[in-house]
Formats: C-alpha cells, sequence, structure tokens
C-alpha cells in the first residue's frame, strides 16, 4: 500500500477507516490505537472502497485523513467531498466542502459540512440539501441523521418544484417551509411541524402538523383528492375518498358522497391481488327520493348499484370469472355520476384455451336503463357452451374446423328459446404458380330449435296475440372459393400492393324458417369488415343464403419512413334475393351496396380512418364513418363523425347523423387549452359541449373545465357543469364541481 502522492490511489481499507460502523470495527480500532500499523487491518473485513488523491495517517491521533476528490462506498452508500477524516478513537467519520451523500434509494444529499458514526447511519450534518429520487428538493439549516432511517431538519423547505434556470434563488412555484421536518426512510413519509404552504413565495396556508409519502412510496393509506360540486337533484356535495392499503395485494378505497339534499352515499371498491387471479368489488348505496318510471316520487327509498369483477387462473388453459352489474333504479347511476351505460350485462364463465382449441360456458342476465326497457322481457342467458376446434395442417395444408354450441334463453314474461348447433368444415390454401392465392372452404353447420311462446305472426319477444310451441331446426351446407392475386412494386423508398380479390360462395336458398326466432343475429350492418365473410350475421339465428360472389380491390402503399395509406372497395352479386335481410340493409336485392375504406397515416401528425357504404343505384352514401386525427399538439383536432341510413322500420334504429369533434392546443410549454361538441345533425341539436384549460408543470396540475350536457330521462334533466382540479405533487389535491340544472 502507498499513502499520498500518487493521483487518485485506490485503498482497500478496514471499514473502521473512514466509515465503519464502531461495532463492526471497535478490534481493528483498538489494535491500532495499541501500536499495531494500518497495513494490520484485516481487509477480508473491510467491506469499503476509498478513491483519493492522497491519504494519509496520524498515528498519534489515530485519525485517517483523505483529501482530494475523495469518493467513498460502503453498504450502497457513496460518500463525495473535498476531504474526510476519520478517528479511529472515536468512531467519528467528518467530512467538509462539496460533500455529497447518495443512498441506495437515489436521494443525494449535498452539505457543506457533515459528521457521521454507525456506517453513515447516525450524523450531524449543516447547510444542508438533498435531491430526492423523483427530484424533489429538501433544504435545511442543519440535518440530524439517527439509527440510518430518519433525518429530522431544523428550519426546513422542501418543493418537487424545478428551479428558475435564469434566477435559482427566485421562489418555485409552490413550497412547504416548516420550523421542523423529518424524512423517515424506514416509515417512507415525510413530517411537517408548523408548516406552511407559499406559492410564488407568498404564504396561502398554515397547518401545525402535516405529512405526506416520500416519492419511493407507490402505495399508501390517506385522503384522495376531495371532489365538491352542485347539481338541481343532489344539491351541494362533497366527496372526500381515503384509500386505504390493506396489504401488499389489497386495498380498499372509501368514497362517501355528501350531499345537501339527498343525504350521504355510501361507496367504495374493494381490490385483491390472488396468486392465481383478481377481485374489484365496487358498489353504493343510499336513501333517497327517486322518480319512478310513472312519475310519482317515492321518498327515502334505497337505491344503489354494484360493478364488481372477478378472474381465476385454474391453471395454463382454464380460467373462470365473473362480472357483477345491478342497479335498484334506472337512473340512479348517471344521477351520481357513476357512468351512463344503457345495459347492465352479469357475466359468469368459464373458458380454456389450448393452442387452437377453444371451449367457454357462459351465463349472462341483462338490465336495460332505458325508459322502455322491460325486465321481465330481457333474456336470462344460461347455459351459452361453445366450443370451436381448428386442426393442425394436413394433407396439402388443409385444416378442419368445429364449431359447436349449446344455448338455453330464457324470459320471465315472453319468448324461450333452446339451441343446439353443430358445425364442421375444411379449409385449403393454395398458391398457383404465378403468385395467385386460393382458399377452398366447405361447412356444414346443423341447428335443433325449441321454442316456447312464439308469435307466429311476430318477431315480438312478448307478443299480446296467440303464441305457440315448435321443434325445428335445420341442415345448411355452404362452399367457398376465394382467389387473390397480390401485385407489389417497390420504387424510390415506397412498396406498393394492389391486390383484387374474387370469392364465390355456393349455399341452398332460404335456410331460415319462420319458426327460428332471431335471438343472436338482429345487429347486422354490411361493411368492408364482413363482405368476405362466409355468414355476415353477428350469430347463428340466421344464416347468409343462396348462391353468391364477392369482389374487390385493395391498394396499399408504405414507405421507409413509416408512413402509410391504403384503400378497399367491394361489392356483392347474389344470384336470388335473400328476404331474410331486410330492405336498406345493403344486401336485400341481388346486387348488393358498395362498401369499402380509405386509411391514410402518412406521419404521426395525421391520420384518417374514411368507411362508406354506397347505394348500388344512386350512389347516395347509406353510411359514412369518419375518425380523423390531425395537426401537431400546437393545434390538434380530433373528428370523429356517423352517418347511417336507418335499415329497419323500429324507431330504436331510426336515420343517425353525429359529429363529436375536440380541438387541443399545447399554447406553451406549460399551458394547453381544448374543447369540444358532440352533435346530433338529424335532430339538429347539441347533446354535449366542453371547453377546458389545463396547466401542468413537473409539480403542480391545475384544469378548468366548463361542460353542458343536453340529456333529459325522466328525473335528469340538462345541466351545467364547472370542474376545477388542482394538484399538487406529492400532496394530493383539490377537485371542485358546480352543477346547475336548467
Amino acid at each position: 500500500m502507498r499513502f499520498g502522492g500518487a493521483k487518485r490511489t485506490i485503498v482497500f481499507l478496514a471499514a473502521a477507516a473512514l466509515l465503519a460502523a464502531a461495532t463492526a470495527y471497535s478490534a481493528a480500532a483498538q489494535e491500532t490505537s495499541q501500536g499495531g500499523s494500518l497495513e494490520s487491518l484485516a481487509v477480508d473485513s473491510i467491506p469499503a472502497l476509498i478513491s483519493a488523491d492522497s491519504v494519509s495517517y496520524d498515528e498519534n491521533l489515530g485519525v485517517v485523513t483523505a483529501s482530494g476528490n475523495v469518493e467513498i462506498s460502503q453498504d450502497g452508500r457513496t460518500l463525495i467531498a473535498d476531504t474526510v477524516s476519520y478517528n479511529l478513537r472515536t468512531d467519528v467519520v467528518t467530512a467538509s466542502g462539496n460533500v455529497s451523500l447518495l443512498e441506495a434509494t437515489g436521494d443525494v444529499l449535498f452539505a457543506d459540512f457533515v459528521e457521521l458514526t454507525e456506517n453513515m447511519r447516525e450524523g450531524f450534518i449543516r447547510d444542508i440539501r438533498v435531491l430526492l429520487a423523483d427530484r424533489s428538493r429538501l433544504a435545511a439549516a442543519s440535518g440530524l441523521r439517527t439509527g440510518g432511517r430518519k433525518t429530522v431538519f431544523r428550519k426546513g423547505v422542501y418543493s418537487p418544484c424545478e428551479l428558475c434556470r435564469d434566477d435559482p434563488n427566485r421562489a418555485p412555484l409552490w413550497q412547504l417551509k416548516a420550523v421542523e421536518i423529518e424524512h423517515d426512510q424506514e416509515e417512507k413519509v415525510i413530517r411537517y411541524r408548523d408548516a406552511w404552504m407559499e406559492i410564488f413565495g407568498v404564504p396561502v396556508l398554515y397547518t401545525p402538523y402535516f405529512e405526506h409519502p416520500d416519492p419511493t412510496v407507490k402505495r399508501k393509506s390517506g385522503f384522495l383528492v376531495p371532489v365538491i360540486g352542485a347539481s338541481e337533484v343532489l344539491g351541494t356535495t362533497y366527496q372526500h375518498p381515503y384509500y386505504w392499503t390493506l396489504a401488499p395485494n389489497q386495498d380498499f378505497t372509501f368514497s362517501p358522497i355528501f350531499t345537501s339534499k339527498q343525504g350521504i352515499v355510501a361507496a367504495g371498491e374493494y381490490r385483491h391481488l390472488l396468486p392465481n387471479g383478481r377481485l374489484d368489488l365496487r358498489a353504493s348505496g343510499t336513501f333517497g327520493d327517486r322518480e319512478d318510471v310513472d312519475g310519482t316520487i317515492s321518498e327515502n327509498a334505497f337505491r344503489g348499484h354494484i360493478d364488481s369483477t372477478a378472474r381465476f387462473d385454474v391453471d395454463e388453459t382454464w380460467r373462470w370469472g365473473i362480472d357483477a352489474q345491478r342497479v335498484t333504479d334506472d337512473t340512479y347511476m348517471r344521477i351520481y355520476n357513476f357512468s351512463s351505460p344503457r345495459t347492465l350485462t352479469s357475466r359468469a364463465f368459464a373458458e380454456g384455451l389450448d393452442g387452437r382449441n377453444y371451449a367457454a360456458a357462459n351465463a349472462y342476465i341483462y338490465q336495460g336503463l332505458r325508459a322502455e326497457d322491460r325486465d321481465s322481457e330481457s333474456p336470462i342467458v344460461l347455459p351459452l357452451v361453445d366450443y370451436n376446434y381448428i386442426s393442425e395442417p394436413g394433407i396439402a395444408g388443409g385444416k378442419y374446423m368445429l364449431d359447436a354450441n349449446l344455448l338455453a334463453l330464457t324470459r320471465t314474461d315472453g319468448r324461450d328459446s333452446r339451441r343446439a348447433s353443430v358445425g364442421v368444415g375444411w379449409e385449403l390454401p393454395y398458391m398457383g404458380p404465378l403468385g395467385d392465392l386460393y382458399t377452398f372452404t366447405a361447412r356444414i353447420q346443423g341447428d335443433g330449435y325449441w321454442v316456447n311462446g312464439r308469435d307466429p305472426t311476430s318477431e315480438d319477444v312478448n307478443s299480446a296475440g296467440p303464441t305457440e310451441s315448435d321443434v325445428t331446426g335445420r341442415i345448411f351446407p355452404q362452399f367457398a372459393a376465394q382467389w387473390r392475386y397480390p401485385w407489389v412494386r417497390s420504387v424510390d423508398g415506397m412498396h406498393q400492393v394492389i391486390e383484387p380479390i374474387a370469392q364465390a360462395v355456393f349455399a341452398p336458398n332460404g335456410s331460415n324458417p319462420d319458426e327460428i326466432p332471431n335471438e343472436d343475429s338482429l345487429d347486422f350492418e354490411f361493411d368492408d369488415t364482413n363482405l368476405f365473410s362466409l355468414n355476415r350475421f353477428t350469430g347463428l339465428d340466421r344464416v347468409d343464403p343462396g348462391t353468391r360472389f364477392d369482389y374487390g380491390l385493395k391498394w396499399t402503399v408504405t414507405g421507409d419512413g413509416g408512413g402509410y395509406a391504403s384503400t378497399f372497395v367491394g361489392q356483392s352479386y347474389r344470384l336470388s334475393e335473400a328476404d331474410v335481410f331486410t330492405a336498406g340493409s345493403g344486401v336485400a336485392d341481388n346486387l348488393s351496396d358498395i362498401v369499402g375504406r380509405v386509411q391514410i397515416r402518412p406521419d404521426y401528425d395525421l391520420s384518417l380512418l374514411y368507411r362508406f357504404r354506397l347505394d348500388k343505384n344512386s350512389l347516395d352514401f347509406q353510411r359514412n364513418e369518419v375518425d380523423l386525427t390531425v395537426g401537431p399538439p400546437a393545434l390538434n383536432l380530433d373528428l370523429g363523425y356517423i352517418s347511417v341510413t336507418s335499415q329497419t322500420t323500429e324507431d330504436e334504429f331510426d336515420d343517425r347523423e353525429e359529429l363529436n369533434w375536440t380541438l387541443r392546443s399545447q399554447i406553451s410549454r406549460y399551458w394547453s387549452i381544448y374543447g369540444g361538441q358532440r352533435l346530433d345533425l338529424a335532430e339538429s341539436q347539441t347533446l354535449q359541449a366542453r371547453i377546458g384549460a389545463v396547466y401542468q408543470d413537473e409539480c403542480f396540475l391545475i384544469e378548468a373545465v366548463a361542460e353542458r350536457n343536453f340529456f333529459r330521462d325522466r328525473e335528469i334533466k340538462p345541466e351545467d357543469t364547472f370542474f376545477v382540479s388542482i394538484v399538487f405533487k406529492n400532496l394530493g389535491g383539490l377537485t371542485s364541481n358546480d352543477t346547475s340544472g336548467f
């Protein structure tokens, strides 16, 4: 070993030399003080690395001194200073001049003078400054470190805000000052006594005691951001959630809502992560006034809801779960701002996925929330069993398919249906000598039905006329041949693919007897996504009959820089008309409407998806759907437009034309504004309008939103809402919600 002279001498010393805890190094210190040399300290007992320009040892005083770019690492901590000395007799380490202490947590401590003992776990610090792991800052006139886990600062200041680069001495956006600040690294909490908050250097709030988690904490019990608001139905409202960490894998959030007109709403959410699954239980309840469907008011009636999920893995193949969604009355969830679905769906299921095979058993219960919905007419599905099998490629690359389905659908008041369905198929892909692609498919489906309470003259599920029971079925074969011929060209960094597609599907006409009710195929939509599907219906109750020819053309271009554009247009021709399709569906006649899409994404500032359906005769638009995002963050527009011509005579499916747009602008580094509308163009009315402004930097968020909702449903009236949210990083914030009825 050499001491002094050589630049950046690296010496492995005893931990007693400069940094050791007294208990770990007392024997070595005693040996040295009794005349032993520094070299006699056993290197094997020294978990410390010291780097310095020079190191000297005064045997008379028992002091080791390192000076010049000193760096000492031990037990996950690193000390950097101009000069560090260790007194082997008193077990005291002192560091001075540009002192920095790097903790294993990522915190960095700066000081002018530090005095430490016990493996740097105990000590006094003068003129201390701390940069926490999330770049929050803490400074104090002095600090006392005890137990290696707690540091108490006198006359301290804390702020997560960045300092001004042009004037670092200027007060940050906000900061907390206190007579005493305690950082407990074991409990991971920062406590303040006699504290006050300053905004731009101006005191605005005082508290005798305050605490918050330190930046390393991801989950900790405590109050969350409160919400203050008002509405015509509820009056003034106040909600202050409390988050409770029950265990590392469990938590509970209690979120009561206090209202001036309707009392208190108890609401909460419990979450539990298990080795083989998870639970998420959400529920609420209250006693308040309720407007019934007939307009009468029920006073102090119980109102509440449940919205919970559970998922559990049985093994690598199987899992099961439950979704529970129920509410006491139709308008409760919207009034209390929980959510606003049209239908609640409760489900219990078990499913397995193994390679190409899938099996599932489901049970469903529905609850409609519209005024015209009748729970007694909502279907109870128990069970719904599916099995799907696809074989490995066999001879010539062909593969076999099996689809089986079992359904029992029951209503308290209305039509019941039982179904058993089995479909088997074979698919063969083939590539021609010119690169043309063929797919041959043969399939046969057999369905058996038992129906009770069916009106032979109507599709009404609860007919007032005479009903009957039927046992019926069908055998439905299909054969399809599809041809594709992609032409590829690349030039100047652009890659183009032009692909004509043609398909012939052969099947018998009819195949949809009146005795088979339509329960799962009502939501039919003819578009570019199902043009080449063998069965264009969404379910099994209806099949796509007859012989038809489908054809289309697809063009795609991609660039080396990531740009993309694609377009598709297609049509279908059927040899005979199919009465299973309603007028206006686009496929009721021999020649179908024209469907297509256009997708453009040249860069990150523009994305367009346009889908359409044109009348085959007049070329009038029967459906238009646009999703557009355009512009950089400085000015960005999100636009959604849909126009649909009614395909049925049902009131539920009237002509629809809506426009939804949001315009955002990042006007500066921290400020952004936005505004938007949802418009019903068919009725020439606004459904919702919203404007807002946001300020967000590294330590502070404030958002102000003004919103107008025009929705009406029984006790729900149009409302104006003003919403303000203020969040201080690491501290939480305040949310206000002012709603006025009209």
